[in-house]
């Protein structure tokens, strides 16, 4: 972050003077998630649960196989609100998105949310419903907001990248 100079003092008049490259920026601005970052984070999530799944398969004998299925549901239904992953999913992570609360909180822990975000995927041919509502809200003011979202009273949005100094 760049230090500004020292005010300069011209006859008793207080001027402050600013050198940037970079236009103003709205700092506090959010920007809300479009559907391909969204979609690639999905499809992130599902290959992580289906790495548990197996990875689980493996491990347990026989009989206890089905928790595998259990795990992966767990992970996909929970991703957002796990607080080992800071509430974000590793898509979300990979991505630089974010779910959060209409109010700006991070659902770290909040389970509720979580299983009426996600929950809703598991319904047969539910995800198709959701992704042509993403689609159909493109460019529009409720960009980035599927069903899910609007039950969980949930947004998802981009986060901004840390800004190295110079």
């Amino acid at each position: 972050m760049e230090v500004p100079p020292p005010p300069v003092v011209l006859d008793e008049i207080r001027v402050n003077v600013r050198v940037s490259d970079a236009p103003e920026v709205d700092e506090d601005r959010e920007v809300r998630a479009a559907f391909n970052p969204r979609f690639i984070a999905g499809m992130i999530d599902l290959l992580v649960a289906i790495g548990i799944q197996m990875t689980a398969w493996f491990i347990l004998p026989g009989f206890l196989d089905r928790v595998a299925w259990f795990l992966a549901f767990g992970y996909l239904v929970t991703r957002d609100s796990l607080p080992f992953l800071g509430g974000r999913s590793i898509g979300k992570s990979a991505m630089g998105l974010r779910a959060l609360t209409l109010d700006g909180k991070p659902l770290t822990g909040m389970w509720e949310k979580a299983l009426f975000r996600n929950g809703a995927f598991f319904v047969p041919v539910f995800f198709i419903v959701e992704a042509i509502v993403l689609l159909m809200r493109e460019d529009k003011p409720e960009q980035g907001k599927r069903l899910g979202d609007e039950w969980a009273k949930t947004k998802v949005i981009v986060v901004k990248p840390p800004v190295e100094e110079v």
